[in-house]
């Protein structure tokens, strides 16, 4: 199937691509893409083929530091690594019910993310690497391997557009999952709201760490979540629980915005830790403003 057909899906549009057009997604640091020929070289953060260790200075990578040998010695030190011209990455799209939310403005969490994989997996692919797709609520519900054809985007994309809510989800456990299919170092992309247990999601993200893959997490929440514009009271349907609520929206939005604003914070910083990029995401920005911000600001800090 033609490039152009991916284009007609209602996941992707030729706008948002050109508006990132200019940027890869996949190489230096964690998103530029493999634009290295069939030279090897040293790329921080993106080789793959492990050559030898040496002792941690100011300024590496955290991401680098191998952890197992720290838990042995009590001693840093990073792992040095032989660049390959392609990559491998898996997107990792939350298709919970907390997903389906939708403010009084735009599309719902679950087809913004739907969009934004798309577009990522376009631009991998367009850059010769390798794009996967696993599709989850708190199960492995569609899963696609890296593939560097084309072809695979119409695959990819029509997984996305099959893509069902479920009830509940279990980052954590999907992250243990893909962290055991994956044979080779590459990239874990994952994209969600990230409403769920956290210290389950976080040992999720530790085990990809460790194994030594390198991943972005998107955090996709809607604008009202993020701005809680509710003034009355106001009844509140659990998506992933059988719980409504009526409330008083006008007394509670500070302690709201307080509590999600704590739990942002808290990933950002656990993520930043471990060396792995944290987007916050707001749904009322285009897809494709939040890559060029992303991918700009990755190589800004990499200058």
């Amino acid at each position: 199937m033609s490039g152009s057909s991916v284009l007609d899906s209602d996941c992707i549009d030729a706008a948002t691509l050109e508006e990132v057009s200019g940027l890869e997604l996949i190489a230096r640091g964690a998103v530029e893409g493999a634009r290295i020929g069939r030279h090897r070289s040293f790329l921080s953060g993106l080789s793959t083929n492990f050559t030898h260790h040496r002792a941690y200075v100011s300024g590496d990578e955290i991401r680098h530091i191998d952890w197992r040998v720290y838990s042995r010695s009590e001693r840093y030190f990073v792992r040095k690594y032989e660049a390959e011209t392609n990559y491998e990455a898996y997107l990792l799209v939350d298709a919970s019910s907390s997903m389906t939310f939708s403010g009084y403005k735009g599309m719902s969490k679950l087809d913004y993310a739907k969009r934004l994989a798309a577009t990522i997996a376009y631009r991998i692919v367009e850059d010769r690497d390798s794009a996967g797709l696993a599709v989850f609520d708190n199960q492995l519900r569609g899963l696609i391997p890296p593939k560097g054809s084309k072809n695979v985007l119409v695959d990819l994309v029509r997984e996305l557009n099959a893509a069902k809510n479920s009830p509940r989800t279990e980052v954590g456990n999907i992250l243990t999952q893909i962290s055991s299919r994956m044979q080779r170092r590459g990239f874990v992309i994952l994209i969600s709201d990230l409403l769920t247990d956290e210290e389950s999601f976080l040992n999720g993200i530790h085990q990809l760490v460790c194994a030594g893959h390198n991943v972005i997490v998107f955090q996709v929440l809607d604008h009202d979540e993020l701005t809680f514009p509710y003034d009355q009271t106001t009844r509140f349907i659990g998506l992933e629980s059988d719980e409504d609520i009526v409330v008083d929206a006008a007394r509670l939005r500070q302690d709201y915005l307080d509590a999600l604003s704590g739990l942002i914070d808290r990933y950002r910083v656990s993520l930043g830790n471990v060396g792995v990029d944290h987007i916050l995401v707001d749904t009322s920005e285009p897809v494709g403003t939040i890559l060029s911000s992303y991918l700009a600001s990755r190589s800004q800090s990499q200058l």
